[in-house]
């Protein structure tokens, strides 16, 4: 089988320093450790510091602008608010090898607007195509001065930067048309207007994460599932749901019944939550042993 990954590879902050994140390099990371050959397609900027982490996946990079950077912070009581310092380009169809645009999986993973779906849509062939929805519901918001958030000034972020807002995002059923799998979160639907509804009426397969609550899956236009989660002790929540879809789409792909995928989304997200950043990916061996204990309760 053949995956072709596509999206940005941002600059996470961590400590002072910056780790390799995104959707994108989740999921590429998850997909190349599984069956077949995976290939990333991704923009970074001229100032990007993790080439090492992407010498290790199969990739088509182009260096252009500024590297897209995130910062999460974690306030005691409510979600988790996102904030972006600079971004990228965006990634477009004519950037992948003519014959990556056949593969048997395509999973557009954009962080922030730099994917085209429609454009995507009509560049790639008949393989399946799953999509995160993340980013296209985030826009720049307000600027914000990160040293008044403690959080972030021990961790080294200084100078401007602007809290990541959410807007609807007003997709209809004609836009989806092609899209086989769509993965989301419960925070990705703060603010959105029906938005669950319409993916579920117009996409096959739907999973959305719901963090400590596990998941609930969607097929052709029902509610198929519940999934629970493996118990493990969460070090650091980035790129779980990531890793989820990942995980998932790689096994319909396969072949899996969507009940069956989930439970290994589920499996490989306990994993990297269990370091910081993508230090935990290494573990994703673990997955056979784990996905026995997670439930799915059947609707």
């Amino acid at each position: 089988m053949k995956t072709l990954v596509v999206g940005q590879v941002t600059h996470d902050l961590y400590e002072g320093e910056f780790v390799p994140g995104g959707c994108a390099f989740y999921g590429a990371q998850v997909h190349r450790r599984m069956s077949g050959e995976t290939h990333l397609v991704s923009v970074v900027g001229e100032d990007f510091q993790c080439d090492q982490a992407i010498s290790e996946i199969e990739a088509t990079v182009i260096r252009q602008g500024e590297t897209t950077v995130f910062a999460n912070y974690y306030p005691d009581q409510g979600p988790r608010q996102q904030l972006l310092v600079a971004s990228a380009p965006a990634v477009t169809p004519e950037m992948a090898p003519p014959k990556w645009l056949e593969a048997d999986l395509v999973h557009l993973a954009p962080v922030f607007g730099e994917i085209d779906l429609q454009a995507w849509k009509k560049a790639v062939g008949q393989g399946l195509l799953a999509i995160n929805v993340q980013g296209w519901l985030k826009y720049r918001g307000s600027k914000i001065d990160p040293q008044k958030l403690e959080n972030l000034q021990r961790r080294g972020l200084s100078g401007a930067a602007h809290r990541v807002v959410h807007r609807p995002w007003q997709v209809g059923s004609s836009d989806l048309e092609g899209v086989d799998v769509v993965c989301l979160s419960e925070e990705d639907l703060i603010g959105q207007t029906r938005l669950l509804p319409r993916l579920v009426e117009a996409v096959p397969v739907v999973a959305l994460t719901l963090g400590e609550r596990g998941s609930r899956i969607f097929v052709d236009g029902k509610e198929r599932a519940r999934i629970g989660i493996y118990p493990t002790e969460a070090v650091d929540p980035t790129g779980a749901g990531d890793v989820f879809a990942a995980a998932m789409v790689h096994r319909l792909a396969g072949g899996d019944d969507p009940v069956e995928a989930a439970r290994y989304g589920a499996a490989a997200a306990s994993v990297v939550i269990e370091g910081q950043g993508p230090d935990a990916l290494g573990g994703l061996s673990q997955l056979e042993k784990r996905v026995n204990r997670i439930s799915a309760s059947v609707v």
